[in-house]
């Protein structure tokens, strides 16, 4: 149900794009402009005012030239239009029908403009809000077919593009996915939909079992299953001895333990009772388990009791990073942001804090978590799940339908606070519809199981950014004065990026600190720094003199960059860049590109970028912060903040 928009068909751009058609996206439209060199006869042959269907893949568009850097878009293609007129195809057009051959159960579409600067990008998103077409017109419809997300990509697009569209996007809570390929380097940046993007399934690798050992009451069903087993040390069964569950070794060895410390069990049932602290206690306790065992190299539930004996000390209350997420949920706000108005509908021109439906749907959840936590100590829902351990059929049952009912109750919990949440919001409506409504049984499942890995992103809008790198940019004028107020959280981001920038500083490439993937982007910043001046990128003149021109001139946009990052004071960039040498070296590297695109270095940042895509369209797996920098000529990476 996700349309993916790809704004320029570059071989940068279509490799990302390929790489989501193959798995299967819900359809995708591919937005470019007419042909430079005019190889039509009639503007209308090529700039098409309205979303267009797939056209039919031709042999002529198999014919690639022997300099194409682009194995999606080969020269110009003259398909018939009935009889013996035809017309060409644009470069939307070929890239759409190249890309749909990849897997006809994805919808493709095309768009060809006059030119990408200077779109209306208010109307675009508008016109792909409304649904793809449905038939062979071209016409759009509202239909139950309309995509239920929108994620765009702008694929080696000049700022007089990106900064207007990445202010569209902001403003009508859109993902926007930035790539560039731009001779031997590239990027990939993100700027998520606001508020933030929110992660349910954020798919931790270490993930430790939710077994509540350390909590304290025990929940009844758990205290049920182990009051069932006898006292271990009095078990003269070797067979029964070495199949009962290493939870249960654990709680008995526990209750051992606490008669050997200064501190024994409190008889006071409501009294929190000692758990292994420091690392003496937790060797001793591993040590008495060891004890407990009658033949150690034959009783495999004791070796796993052994190798999980630290969940009985780790705390199974949410982290600091949950606590962090659930702080950024408002109650008032939630309330606000639910609530429907004439003057506040989402996709409506007239507003642009409309809160997406889905996060509408997070906040609820985590509004509903946040009032379950101050009833439970602050322990989130169990998740009801329990590895796999030695154990006999009965009580392995036994102990996972106990986990699954007391599972099941916390989600019954949940579900309880979520509807009274609910009540209140409508209660406070006055009467209006709301935008967000009960989650699904599925989403409730999900979001209850996943209670302790929470996570949110938000990165700084690429427009906000550019203002604080360049603000003495022509561009920004396209933008209105009012963009740059009130952006939510801007002073915060600010400061922690640059924090994590002079952090970045600490960690060059071993190998050659001049290949450092961060001075890579300040080069590559500096270039769009010129194209705003001149209309064009450096390296255009192949003369000389005409050259080193560009090159001085970009390194001053370089030094001007660093200043601007707060970066100028550090001894890696005085070293690597504010020293003339090495940095002009750096400036006529990248002027000697001009602007060519390799295909090679498109595949890797296509590549990049996809997964990330994938990332923000599923809500699992934490996508990178925020913009991820790839050297081509020293194979090297980077993630950084700006």
């Amino acid at each position: 149900s996700t349309m993916v928009v790809l704004l320029g068909s570059s071989a940068c751009g279509t490799e990302t794009l390929k790489n989501l058609v193959l798995p299967g996206v819900g359809s995708f439209l591919v937005v470019d402009d007419g042909d430079d060199e005019g190889a039509v006869s009639s503007s209308s042959a090529t700039t098409t005012r309205e979303v267009q269907k797939c056209p039919e893949l031709d042999p002529s568009l198999l014919q690639f030239g022997q300099q194409s850097s682009n194995f999606f878009l080969p020269a110009p293609s003259r398909v018939a239009s009935g009889g013996d007129n035809h017309k060409t195809l644009s470069k939307a057009a070929m890239a759409c029908a190249l890309l749909s051959e990849l897997n006809p159960d994805v919808l493709g579409f095309h768009y060809t403009v006059p030119s990408l600067e200077g779109l209306d990008y208010s109307a675009l998103i508008e016109t792909i809000k409304q649904g793809p077409p449905t038939n062979g017109s071209s016409t759009t419809t509202s239909s139950p077919s309309s995509p239920q997300k929108i994620l765009v990509i702008a694929a080696d697009q000049p700022s007089t593009v990106t900064l207007p569209l990445s202010y569209e996007c902001h403003n009508r809570s859109i993902p926007l996915l930035v790539v560039r390929s731009y001779g031997l380097l590239g990027y990939a940046r993100i700027q998520t939909a606001s508020p933030y993007h929110c992660m349910t399934e954020a798919k931790k690798s270490n993930r430790i079992p939710d077994l509540r050992l350390s909590a304290w009451p025990l929940f009844e069903g758990l205290k049920q299953v182990a009051s069932t087993v006898g006292n271990l040390d009095e078990m003269e069964d070797t067979k029964d001895h070495s199949h009962v569950p290493f939870v249960i070794v654990l709680l008995q060895a526990l209750d051992k333990w606490r008669g050997t410390v200064s501190a024994p069990f409190n008889d006071d049932p409501a009294a929190r009772p000692r758990y292994p602290e420091t690392y003496q206690e937790k060797e001793a306790f591993r040590k008495l388990v060891k004890g407990m065992a009658k033949n150690l190299n034959d009783e495999i539930n004791f070796e796993e009791a052994i190798r999980e004996a630290h969940l009985t000390w780790v705390d199974g209350r949410v982290s600091d990073e949950v606590k962090e997420v659930l702080d950024r949920v408002d109650e008032k706000d939630f309330f606000a942001s639910a609530v429907k108005s004439e003057m506040d509908v989402e996709g409506s021109t007239s507003s642009s804090s409309v809160v997406p439906a889905h996060v509408l749907q997070f906040q609820l959840l985590a509004l509903a978590l946040k009032r379950f936590l101050k009833q439970n100590d602050d322990y989130p829902p169990l998740e009801g799940k329990i590895p796999d351990m030695t154990s006999d059929t009965t009580r392995y049952v036994s102990l996972q339908e106990a986990y699954q009912k007391q599972a099941e109750q916390d989600r019954a919990t949940i579900c309880e606070i979520a509807t009274k949440l609910l009540d209140e919001c409508k209660q406070a409506s006055n009467g209006c519809d709301l935008h967000v409504g009960m989650p699904s049984d599925d989403e409730i499942v999900t979001f209850c199981k996943n209670a302790r890995y929470l996570r949110i992103l938000e990165t700084r809008p690429l427009y906000a950014e550019y203002k604080v790198q360049d603000p003495a940019s022509p561009t920004l004028s396209i933008l209105k004065p009012a963009s740059f107020e009130n952006i939510p959280n801007f002073d915060t981001i600010q400061a922690d990026a640059r924090d994590d920038l002079q952090t970045a500083m600490f960690d060059p490439y071993e190998t050659d600190p001049t290949q450092t993937p961060l001075l890579c982007w300040i080069a590559l910043r500096a270039c769009d720094a010129f194209y705003d001046r001149h209309e064009h990128y450096p390296g255009k003149h192949d003369q000389e003199l005409a050259l080193e021109s560009d090159a001085n001139e970009v390194y001053k946009f370089m030094t001007q960059i660093v200043t601007n990052l707060g970066l100028s004071e550090c001894d890696f960039i005085k070293e690597q860049l504010l020293d003339s040498t090495k940095g002009k070296d750096l400036a006529r590297e990248v002027v000697r590109y001009d602007e060519a695109e390799i295909h090679n270095i498109a595949a890797v940042v296509g590549g990049v970028a996809s997964q990330e895509a994938v990332k923000l369209i599923t809500g699992q797996y934490v996508p990178f912060d925020d913009t991820y920098v790839y050297n081509g000529i020293a194979s090297t990476a980077g993630v950084y903040r700006f």
